[in-house]
């Protein structure tokens, strides 16, 4: 174990969506962080993926919501909601969705200059953490997030290397603040729930990746 901790204004736990955004963010206004993963790269499936107008309008803010339209699907190509009996079986019927249907469209339209559009977070991921190294974000793979503690100075959270296996006694966010991506394995919130600072309730969540030759898909 370490005994000199890293100082650091924010710590960002997590490089989904969330974490990256609030890294690039954070480098966008000048503000020192660290962020850290306990991954060795980013998403491999698309998992997250219907992105709304108000997520498209920190992109903007970013300058990066041409990167990402020129990857998602345009809000117009996700008309619709399919209920049928399989991939390639009878459609029993179909619902307008993500502001397409003819009565609803100009209330998103005049809501933002910016539209819906579907993009895969295997595809988002890699361009908000582009721009968070680029703005200054100090990124920290395969280091996972242990616990942390509080005192009158600040937050000092405990990281592993889990290539290394060293335990830091660590990052020192000193006096400010840690960012945790808000997901189901979320270990800040256990943190703090088992010293009674934090309740509330983790909601477990299923994904399902399925390869097909597309032969049974009518099966």
């Amino acid at each position: 174990m370490t005994s000199k901790p890293v100082e650091t204004d924010v710590l960002v736990v997590g490089s989904g969506p969330a974490g990256a955004t609030a890294a690039a963010l954070l480098g966008m206004y000048g503000v020192k962080h660290i962020l850290v993963t306990k991954y060795g790269w980013l998403a491999d499936t698309p998992r997250a993926h219907i992105t709304n107008q108000r997520a498209m309008e920190v992109l903007r803010d970013l300058g990066l919501e041409d990167k990402a339209v020129a990857q998602a699907v345009p809000q117009h190509l996700m008309a619709n909601n399919v209920f049928c009996e399989s991939l390639a079986g009878e459609e029993f019927g179909r619902l307008y969705s993500w502001g397409n249907h003819p009565s609803r469209k100009a209330d998103y339209d005049l809501a933002s200059p910016t539209r819906i559009c579907d993009l895969p977070q295997n595809l988002l991921e890699p361009i908000l953490i582009e721009a968070a190294g680029q703005r200054g974000t100090s990124l920290c793979f395969n280091t996972e997030f242990v616990d942390l503690v509080q005192d009158a100075d600040g937050v000092t959270a405990t990281v592993k290397d889990r290539l290394s296996g060293e335990t830091y006694r660590a990052l020192t966010v000193a006096p400010e603040w840690s960012i945790d991506k808000l997901g189901t394995h979320n270990a800040i919130q256990r943190a703090l729930a088992a010293r009674d600072a934090w309740q509330g309730r983790l909601y477990p969540t299923t994904n399902l990746r399925i390869q097909s030759s597309g032969a049974e898909v009518g099966t």
